[in-house]
């Protein structure tokens, strides 16, 4: 078994999904599975075109999902490589219906003989939408759930003139299943619920890989509280209401991450804070390791109100960071009990009057901290089984 993963990203480039790529190539290779990431050459100055078990290819043009000449000269390479090398399961990642540029490729795999996985990060967009609005009106994540298979369900209703095979319902939920893959790898069991609901294609859930521990370490002045990506889908009001509350003197560090383009957006929300004022705010555009925020940190805010998986939620955990999250199925899956867990549409204010307990209480605050450990120590223990399981799941397939 030989096994690639084609992505328009690679680490050190981008984030979440990235470095799940990067993860399950190393942990395939470790297995005596080998595994290569397929990826599109930088044209970024200084970007590392030598990692360990990446092909890098193209011409360094940038490469999209629209139809630019990168990323076609990128696909023909892609595929040229594939043919000559015997993979026998090739991933697409993060492969969505709009990236047309995608459909002769996978088609001309497939021709092969190959087997053509999809790696499926995040729920579907149409059903991403309508989960909150859901929410707000029933409070249940399980009526939610109901609802929503309802409707997918009717997106396969074959008696509609619309809905005449597998593809059209696919593309009626925004899915990337559209291209018919020979199966599908998702990041979390509540994604698995909704990515192909009525069990077409052969699936298994493979949640990401806790980070490795850095060998060097930069020392950053601890702050009360972290947080990241101040978009909209990742709670940014609730990180603003904190940071503007009049009556705490807490030390915030905000990291921009992958989204830096909004930084001046999230600052104008803040910027008449008392905590700005006093300079008790540090925003970041970007840091090498995150593990030197962790320890630099009392405790992590992750307010975000959907997420494919909350790994996010459970690096500060690793060390001994406590960690606040909105409840989501997701998120819950990934921290357990070990995390505060706020309802899911709660009002800022409740969250800032649960950080002022948690900061009054240290016994709390420890219990927390080892909860946290405990939590870190289970996904462990289970990361090693999934991976087990995997490589049967691939091998049956062919």
């Amino acid at each position: 078994m030989k096994v690639g993963i084609v992505a328009l990203h690679w680490p050190p480039d981008f984030g979440g999904a990235e470095r799940y790529n990067s993860n399950l190539v190393e942990a395939l290779n470790k297995r005596d599975v080998e595994a290569w990431g397929i990826t599109p050459r930088r044209a970024i100055d200084g970007m590392d075109n030598g990692t360990e078990y990446v092909h890098r290819l193209g011409d360094g043009l940038e490469t999209n999902l629209e139809d630019s000449r990168g990323m076609k000269k990128f696909l023909i390479e892609a595929k040229l490589h594939i043919e000559q090398n015997g993979y026998s399961h090739i991933l697409i990642s993060n492969c969505r219906k709009i990236g047309y540029a995608y459909h002769k490729f996978i088609s001309d795999i497939k021709e092969l003989g190959i087997k053509i996985g999809i790696l499926h990060f995040d729920l579907d967009k149409i059903i991403r939408l309508n989960f909150e609005q859901m929410m707000n009106e029933d409070g249940d994540w399980d009526i939610v759930a109901d609802k929503m298979h309802k409707y997918i369900k009717g997106c396969f209703n074959y008696d509609s003139p619309l809905i005449r095979d597998d593809a059209l319902g696919y593309w009626a939920i925004d899915s990337p299943l559209y291209f018919l893959p020979d199966f599908v790898i998702s990041c979390s069991e509540w994604s698995s619920r909704f990515i192909d609901y009525e069990q077409r294609t052969p699936s298994f859930v493979l949640h990401p890989f806790l980070p490795k521990q850095p060998l060097n370490k930069e020392k950053l002045e601890c702050v009360d509280i972290t947080m990241v990506n101040p978009m909209y889908h990742k709670g940014r009001s609730y990180m603003a209401d904190i940071v503007n509350d009049y009556n705490n003197k807490w030390t915030y560090r905000i990291l921009l991450g992958g989204y830096g383009g909004q930084k001046e957006e999230f600052l104008s929300m803040i910027a008449d804070s008392w905590a700005v004022r006093d300079g008790r705010v540090e925003v970041i555009d970007y840091v090498e390791r995150m593990e030197d925020v962790w320890d630099a940190t009392k405790l992590f805010i992750f307010p975000s109100r959907f997420e494919g998986y909350g790994m996010a939620a459970v690096e500060p955990m690793m060390h001994g960071v406590p960690v606040m999250v909105q409840d989501y199925p997701s998120i819950r899956e990934a921290v357990g009990d070990a995390a505060i867990i706020m309802p899911y549409g709660d009002e800022s204010k409740e969250w800032v009057e649960t950080i002022e307990e948690l900061f009054f209480d240290d016994e709390e605050y420890a219990q927390y901290k080892e909860k946290g450990y405990e939590r870190v120590l289970h996904l462990i223990d289970r990361e090693d089984g999934e991976m087990t399981q995997f490589i049967e799941f691939m091998e049956k397939l062919t």
